[in-house]
């Protein structure tokens, strides 16, 4: 294949901010258990997250400048406390959109059915390399919404590439698309958090809504779908949104 198709990217790379790899550990942290645990220190959210202490301070110290946290205390005797999750989602749903971080790819298929895709997915040799994203994530969570029919793949190794597009028989297209390949920018998120559904690995439900929300084929649709359905966004939302309020 000589020529690939990609779906246009406008990134600013001045954009530095706690929404990025790394920094999503604890975000994820947060929005799962940070309102239940009352207060907490910075040594023990960089304990459950395996990340730095040096890291998780500077994210805390932007998210307590921008609200979203409160502290007690001082020094080594600082505790900090999270109240509003629905907000911070929100936040982080107006610096993240999967085509400006992302690089994604668009093919068609020789095979005429999802199914034989799945199959042959399945028995990729290197199957552990792949995770369902997008609309794909959303029906193996059981939580569809839409009549596509399409594939959407991240890559955690993007060198096999090459290899997987041999196995799908996939042609480069440049509009509309059957199957989709995803070199994700939340690597962090996806290695650790990965959940594993009839066979196969898929994207957890957190950047699997990140990631629907601004995507423009029915995205925001099945975003929303979710949020009214799934009980961990149901409890980060605190009363269910309709379509009007949350755009």
């Amino acid at each position: 294949m000589k020529k690939r198709f990609l779906i246009a990217t406008n990134e600013n790379v001045a954009e530095a901010n706690i929404y990025a790899d790394k920094s999503s550990l604890v975000l994820n942290w947060l929005l799962r258990e940070g309102e239940q645990r009352g207060d907490f220190s910075l040594r023990e959210v960089a304990k459950e997250t395996d990340t730095s202490l040096g890291l998780v301070q500077r994210v805390f110290e932007t998210l307590v400048w921008q609200g979203f946290l409160q502290t007690t205390g001082i020094r080594t005797a600082k505790k900090f406390s999270f109240k509003d999750p629905e907000k911070l989602l929100d936040s982080w749903l107006k610096h993240y959109s999967i085509l400006k971080k992302c690089k994604v790819r668009t093919y068609s298929s020789a095979f005429l059915d999802k199914s034989h895709l799945i199959a042959h997915l399945k028995a990729f040799e290197q199957s552990q390399q792949v995770v369902l994203a997008l609309h794909s994530a959303a029906e193996s969570q059981g939580v569809k919404h839409s009549n596509l029919t399409t594939l959407e793949i991240y890559l955690l190794d993007p060198t096999i590439r090459i290899k997987l597009e041999d196995v799908l028989k996939l042609e480069p297209k440049e509009r509309g698309y059957e199957v989709l390949l995803i070199e994700p920018y939340y690597k962090s998120l996806l290695m650790r958090f990965k959940e594993f559904h009839n066979g196969i690995n898929v994207s957890p439900w957190l950047l699997t809504y990140l990631d629907l929300y601004h995507f423009p084929l029915r995205g925001r649709e099945q975003a929303e779908f979710m949020a009214e359905r799934l009980p961990e966004l149901k409890q980060i939302y605190s009363h269910v949104k309709t379509k009007k309020s949350r755009r």
